[in-house]
Protein backbone atom coordinates (compact mmCIF):
# COMPACT_ATOMS: atom_id res chain seq x y z
CA UNK A 1 0.00 0.00 0.00
CA UNK A 2 1.66 3.32 -0.61
CA UNK A 3 1.24 6.56 0.96
CA UNK A 4 -0.67 9.11 -0.40
CA UNK A 5 0.88 12.23 -1.71
CA UNK A 6 1.13 15.03 0.72
CA UNK A 7 1.42 18.60 -0.21
CA UNK A 8 4.99 20.01 -0.11
CA UNK A 9 5.16 22.06 3.61
CA UNK A 10 5.87 25.98 3.61
CA UNK A 11 9.44 25.82 5.62
CA UNK A 12 11.65 22.85 6.60
CA UNK A 13 10.66 20.06 7.73
CA UNK A 14 12.50 18.12 9.99
CA UNK A 15 12.70 14.39 11.29
CA UNK A 16 14.12 14.50 14.84
CA UNK A 17 14.97 10.71 15.57
CA UNK A 18 16.81 11.46 18.91
CA UNK A 19 15.79 9.57 21.82
CA UNK A 20 14.20 10.82 25.29
CA UNK A 21 15.45 12.98 26.84
CA UNK A 22 17.10 15.15 24.51
CA UNK A 23 14.87 14.61 22.04
CA UNK A 24 12.03 16.08 23.66
CA UNK A 25 14.29 18.89 24.18
CA UNK A 26 15.11 19.63 20.46
CA UNK A 27 11.79 19.29 19.29
CA UNK A 28 10.98 22.33 21.57
CA UNK A 29 13.95 24.48 20.56
CA UNK A 30 13.04 23.59 16.87
CA UNK A 31 9.20 24.41 16.97
CA UNK A 32 8.19 27.25 15.59
CA UNK A 33 10.54 28.19 13.41
CA UNK A 34 10.61 24.90 11.96
CA UNK A 35 7.80 21.36 11.51
CA UNK A 36 9.18 18.74 12.99
CA UNK A 37 8.39 15.27 13.67
CA UNK A 38 9.53 13.37 16.56
CA UNK A 39 9.82 9.59 16.18
CA UNK A 40 13.02 8.40 18.00
CA UNK A 41 13.99 5.04 16.12
CA UNK A 42 15.49 3.45 19.19
CA UNK A 43 14.89 3.64 23.32
CA UNK A 44 17.05 1.77 25.87
CA UNK A 45 16.59 -0.39 28.46
CA UNK A 46 18.69 -1.15 31.74
CA UNK A 47 20.76 -4.26 31.94
CA UNK A 48 20.75 -5.85 35.73
CA UNK A 49 24.60 -6.28 36.66
CA UNK A 50 26.17 -8.99 38.08
CA UNK A 51 27.16 -8.47 42.28
CA UNK A 52 30.78 -8.49 41.57
CA UNK A 53 31.58 -5.27 39.53
CA UNK A 54 34.31 -3.58 42.02
CA UNK A 55 32.84 -0.39 41.34
CA UNK A 56 34.38 1.28 44.86
CA UNK A 57 37.89 -0.60 44.19
CA UNK A 58 37.65 1.43 40.93
CA UNK A 59 36.79 4.73 42.47
CA UNK A 60 39.75 4.84 44.80
CA UNK A 61 42.09 3.56 41.95
CA UNK A 62 43.97 6.90 40.45
CA UNK A 63 45.68 4.60 37.75
CA UNK A 64 41.99 4.77 36.94
CA UNK A 65 40.04 7.13 34.27
CA UNK A 66 35.97 6.71 33.26
CA UNK A 67 34.58 7.68 30.15
CA UNK A 68 31.25 8.78 29.40
CA UNK A 69 29.99 8.47 25.59
CA UNK A 70 26.47 10.14 25.80
CA UNK A 71 24.26 11.74 28.18
CA UNK A 72 22.32 8.49 28.90
CA UNK A 73 25.33 6.81 30.11
CA UNK A 74 25.65 9.32 32.79
CA UNK A 75 22.23 8.98 33.60
CA UNK A 76 22.35 5.16 33.90
CA UNK A 77 25.77 5.86 36.08
CA UNK A 78 23.54 7.91 38.59
CA UNK A 79 21.13 5.33 39.26
CA UNK A 80 23.91 2.58 39.80
CA UNK A 81 25.63 5.08 42.12
CA UNK A 82 22.67 5.41 44.33
CA UNK A 83 22.13 1.61 44.00
CA UNK A 84 25.32 1.43 46.03
CA UNK A 85 24.51 4.47 48.22
CA UNK A 86 26.29 6.72 46.86
CA UNK A 87 25.08 10.15 46.24
CA UNK A 88 27.93 11.88 43.86
CA UNK A 89 30.66 10.47 41.94
CA UNK A 90 34.04 12.03 43.18
CA UNK A 91 36.61 9.58 41.69
CA UNK A 92 40.45 9.44 42.76
CA UNK A 93 41.43 9.16 38.56
CA UNK A 94 39.63 11.13 35.85
CA UNK A 95 36.81 11.79 34.11
CA UNK A 96 36.56 11.88 30.35
CA UNK A 97 33.15 12.80 28.98
CA UNK A 98 32.50 12.73 24.88
CA UNK A 99 29.86 16.00 23.90
CA UNK A 100 29.05 18.83 26.05
CA UNK A 101 25.28 17.48 27.30
CA UNK A 102 27.29 14.31 28.75
CA UNK A 103 29.40 16.85 30.75
CA UNK A 104 26.68 18.63 31.78
CA UNK A 105 24.56 15.79 33.18
CA UNK A 106 27.90 14.41 34.71
CA UNK A 107 27.98 17.55 36.66
CA UNK A 108 24.63 17.11 37.99
CA UNK A 109 26.47 14.58 40.50
CA UNK A 110 29.99 15.61 39.92
CA UNK A 111 30.15 17.89 43.53
CA UNK A 112 34.13 18.49 43.93
CA UNK A 113 35.01 21.55 42.29
CA UNK A 114 38.50 20.54 41.74
CA UNK A 115 37.64 17.47 39.22
CA UNK A 116 38.25 18.40 35.88
CA UNK A 117 36.09 16.60 33.14
CA UNK A 118 37.77 16.37 29.95
CA UNK A 119 35.85 16.52 26.67
CA UNK A 120 37.20 16.17 23.29
CA UNK A 121 37.49 19.20 20.99
CA UNK A 122 34.62 17.32 18.86
CA UNK A 123 32.03 14.86 19.93
CA UNK A 124 32.73 11.69 18.41
CA UNK A 125 35.25 8.63 19.24
CA UNK A 126 37.97 9.79 17.27
CA UNK A 127 37.96 13.31 18.43
CA UNK A 128 38.50 11.43 21.94
CA UNK A 129 41.16 9.42 21.15
CA UNK A 130 43.91 11.98 20.27
CA UNK A 131 43.27 13.72 23.96
CA UNK A 132 46.95 13.89 25.02
CA UNK A 133 45.14 13.44 28.86
CA UNK A 134 44.67 9.85 28.05
CA UNK A 135 48.89 8.95 28.65
CA UNK A 136 48.45 10.08 31.89
CA UNK A 137 46.19 6.81 32.96
CA UNK A 138 46.60 3.30 33.01
CA UNK A 139 43.16 1.69 33.07
CA UNK A 140 39.55 2.74 31.72
CA UNK A 141 36.38 2.45 32.55
CA UNK A 142 34.36 2.80 29.96
CA UNK A 143 30.44 3.47 30.90
CA UNK A 144 28.47 2.72 27.75
CA UNK A 145 24.84 0.58 26.03
CA UNK A 146 25.72 -2.64 25.34
CA UNK A 147 27.55 -2.49 21.90
CA UNK A 148 28.08 0.77 21.68
CA UNK A 149 31.35 2.68 20.86
CA UNK A 150 33.40 -0.56 20.31
CA UNK A 151 35.75 1.59 18.25
CA UNK A 152 37.22 3.34 21.94
CA UNK A 153 37.91 -0.17 23.70
CA UNK A 154 39.61 -1.17 20.68
CA UNK A 155 41.73 1.33 20.09
CA UNK A 156 42.71 1.69 24.17
CA UNK A 157 43.70 -1.97 24.05
CA UNK A 158 45.96 -1.87 21.74
CA UNK A 159 48.03 0.74 23.59
CA UNK A 160 47.88 -1.83 26.08
CA UNK A 161 45.97 -0.11 28.13
CA UNK A 162 43.60 -1.98 30.60
CA UNK A 163 40.15 -1.86 29.49
CA UNK A 164 36.80 -2.36 31.29
CA UNK A 165 33.51 -1.77 29.62
CA UNK A 166 30.53 -1.32 32.03
CA UNK A 167 27.49 -2.03 30.08
CA UNK A 168 24.37 -0.34 31.87
CA UNK A 169 21.47 -0.57 28.89
CA UNK A 170 20.58 -1.94 25.92
CA UNK A 171 19.00 -0.33 22.99
CA UNK A 172 15.86 -1.27 21.75
CA UNK A 173 14.80 -0.56 18.20
CA UNK A 174 11.77 1.17 17.91
CA UNK A 175 9.17 0.39 15.21
CA UNK A 176 6.22 2.25 13.47
CA UNK A 177 3.40 2.07 11.62
CA UNK A 178 2.97 2.29 8.06
CA UNK A 179 0.78 5.60 8.82
CA UNK A 180 3.65 7.07 10.83
CA UNK A 181 5.97 6.22 8.56
CA UNK A 182 4.53 7.91 5.63
CA UNK A 183 4.88 11.42 7.62
CA UNK A 184 8.57 10.87 6.94
CA UNK A 185 7.60 11.73 3.30
CA UNK A 186 7.36 15.43 4.19
CA UNK A 187 10.52 15.80 5.46
CA UNK A 188 13.21 18.02 3.97
CA UNK A 189 15.84 17.09 6.84
CA UNK A 190 16.64 14.56 9.38
CA UNK A 191 18.65 13.62 12.12
CA UNK A 192 20.53 10.40 12.99
CA UNK A 193 22.88 10.63 16.22
CA UNK A 194 24.49 7.40 16.45
CA UNK A 195 24.53 4.65 14.01
CA UNK A 196 22.07 2.84 15.77
CA UNK A 197 19.69 5.35 15.15
CA UNK A 198 20.12 5.36 10.95
CA UNK A 199 19.76 1.97 11.42
CA UNK A 200 16.19 2.23 13.00
CA UNK A 201 14.84 5.17 10.12
CA UNK A 202 16.33 2.67 7.16
CA UNK A 203 15.05 -0.44 9.28
CA UNK A 204 11.52 1.27 9.64
CA UNK A 205 11.81 2.36 5.58
CA UNK A 206 12.23 -0.89 4.54
CA UNK A 207 9.37 -2.04 6.39
CA UNK A 208 7.26 0.45 5.49
CA UNK A 209 7.51 1.90 2.39
CA UNK A 210 7.77 0.66 -0.84
CA UNK A 211 11.48 1.29 -2.86
CA UNK A 212 10.32 3.41 -4.92
CA UNK A 213 9.12 5.77 -2.22
CA UNK A 214 12.56 5.01 -0.15
CA UNK A 215 14.17 6.05 -3.43
CA UNK A 216 12.24 9.11 -3.95
CA UNK A 217 12.77 10.07 0.12
CA UNK A 218 16.93 9.50 0.09
CA UNK A 219 17.48 10.96 -3.15
CA UNK A 220 15.68 14.80 -1.91
CA UNK A 221 16.28 14.68 2.16
CA UNK A 222 19.26 15.68 3.79
CA UNK A 223 21.02 14.38 6.57
CA UNK A 224 22.53 15.98 10.00
CA UNK A 225 24.90 13.26 11.96
CA UNK A 226 27.31 13.62 14.81
CA UNK A 227 30.55 11.92 12.83
CA UNK A 228 32.48 10.68 9.91
CA UNK A 229 31.14 6.54 11.00
CA UNK A 230 27.48 7.39 10.67
CA UNK A 231 28.47 9.17 7.31
CA UNK A 232 30.15 6.37 5.85
CA UNK A 233 27.45 4.20 7.36
CA UNK A 234 24.74 5.74 5.60
CA UNK A 235 26.82 6.14 1.94
CA UNK A 236 26.99 2.55 2.39
CA UNK A 237 23.36 2.57 2.56
CA UNK A 238 22.61 4.40 -0.87
CA UNK A 239 22.49 7.73 0.53
CA UNK A 240 24.39 10.10 -1.12
CA UNK A 241 27.98 12.38 0.04
CA UNK A 242 26.59 15.32 -0.79
CA UNK A 243 22.85 15.23 1.34
CA UNK A 244 24.75 14.47 4.46
CA UNK A 245 26.38 17.14 6.86
CA UNK A 246 28.49 16.51 9.71
CA UNK A 247 27.61 18.41 13.10
CA UNK A 248 30.47 18.14 14.91
CA UNK A 249 29.34 18.80 18.54
CA UNK A 250 26.38 16.64 20.09
CA UNK A 251 24.28 18.83 22.07
CA UNK A 252 20.85 20.49 21.06
CA UNK A 253 22.17 24.27 20.29
CA UNK A 254 24.93 23.23 17.89
CA UNK A 255 22.58 20.53 16.13
CA UNK A 256 20.40 23.73 15.33
CA UNK A 257 22.97 25.67 14.22
CA UNK A 258 23.77 23.39 11.82
CA UNK A 259 20.88 22.95 10.71
CA UNK A 260 20.35 26.75 10.44
CA UNK A 261 22.85 26.71 7.87
CA UNK A 262 21.18 24.13 5.79
CA UNK A 263 18.08 26.24 6.07
CA UNK A 264 20.23 29.23 4.50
Amino acid sequence: MECEQMATPAKLTILNTRPSPMGEELQQRLIPQYSSYHFPTISNAPITLSSDVPLKQWLLDKSLAWIFVSRPTAVYFRQLLLQHDLTEFSPAGGIFAIGESTKAELQRFVCNPEIKIITPKHSNSESFLTLKELDAFQSFVQVKGKGGREVIGNALIQQGKQYYPLELYQRQLVSYSHTEVCTWQQCDLVLATSIDIAKGILTNLSEQLSNDEIQFLLHKINWVVLSERIKQFLMNNMVKEQHIFICEQSDNSSIINTINLISK
